[in-house]
């Protein structure tokens, strides 16, 4: 998805520059593109909504420690990356391997139906109903690693093996409705002292998180280079 926009460059090109193999200046260009000009997708190139991405579900499971919960997402709307930021962009060379990706969204939002229970340092909680999670300077990290393989039509694709990533953010902010039951004077408090500790939630949650973001960008990645012969996606070298 990252890349289909270099595709629809070559589809297009009077009207668009492609970029070549390895111009990582280039390249940062082209996907920041794809994030700002092409929000709602391309759907002749299969290219979904990039801005609201819609995650049908997704899990947040943190098992041990001052934060022990099972959070259950679903129908979840990501809003921000039409104002992503791409730091870094490493490794699409004319041949790959070790690829690495760096996107900074000033504000990113995940809305949507949720279901909690558990305890948040020493307060129990549990809740279904909708969330609001945002964050601000939301910075991920992704270094992936693979290799081309030819298919019978006689292409090349490149199927990616292993990825990392990281995040980091300067402020999170949660409110979930409903908590409690609805109990309005619980469910105040409790969003209350969410966010009057989310450094030390965000601590404990971040390894669970970064593990359900992965599984995310993994799918996102995946479904370009699976789709799309790996030298379609550049310019020719002169």
């Amino acid at each position: 998805m990252l890349l289909n926009i270099l595709t629809y460059y070559s589809i297009t090109a009077a009207s668009y520059t492609q970029c070549k193999a390895a111009d990582e200046t280039c390249i940062m260009q082209a996907i920041a593109n794809t994030f700002h000009k092409y929000q709602s997708g391309v759907p002749a190139l299969g290219l979904a909504s990039l801005d609201p991405l819609r995650i049908d579900e997704m899990d947040i499971v943190q098992g041990t420690g001052p934060v022990n919960i099972v959070l259950n997402f679903k129908n979840v709307d990501i809003t921000g990356f039409k104002d992503v930021v791409v730091k870094k962009a490493k490794g699409f060379t004319a041949s790959p391997n070790v690829m690495e990706m760096n996107l900074l969204l000033p504000v990113a939002s995940l809305v949507g139906s949720y279901k909690i229970k558990g305890k948040v340092l020493i307060l129990p909680i549990q809740g279904d109903g909708i969330s609001n999670m945002t964050m601000v300077n939301c910075e991920f990290l992704m270094k992936w690693n693979g290799g081309l393989e030819k298919r019978e039509n006689g292409k090349e694709y490149y199927k990616m093996n292993k990825i990392k990533a990281t995040f980091d953010t300067t402020r999170f902010y949660m409110h979930l409705t409903n908590l409690f039951n609805g109990d309005k004077a619980l469910g105040d408090n409790m969003n209350q002292f969410l966010n009057d500790n989310w450094e030390d939630i965000l601590k404990e949650l971040k390894p669970a998180i970064i593990g359900a973001f992965t599984k995310i960008f993994r799918a996102i990645i995946t479904n370009v280079f699976d789709n799309v012969p790996y030298e379609e996606l550049f310019l020719p070298n002169a």
